[in-house]
């Protein structure tokens, strides 16, 4: 979970102590485990979905807080 964490933050090009997590589980969806992450920086809201096996970001979003 961590290393997902990681990952996240870290393809947001972010610093990880300046992120308030709201969500990080994992799921076992489509036939493949992956974590979905969520956290805030800022004005924005970041949602990632990374395979559990590999590290991979298999999708990403990012949107204001305000929207």
């Amino acid at each position: 979970m961590e290393k997902a964490k990681t990952i996240a933050v870290n393809h947001a090009g972010l610093d990880g102590s300046k992120v308030k997590f709201v969500k990080a589980e994992l799921d076992h969806d489509d036939g493949r485990w992956k974590y979905e992450i969520e956290f805030i920086s800022g004005t924005w809201e970041y949602e990632y979905e990374i395979d559990a096996y590999s590290g991979t970001v298999l999708e990403f979003e990012r949107e204001s807080i305000y929207d």
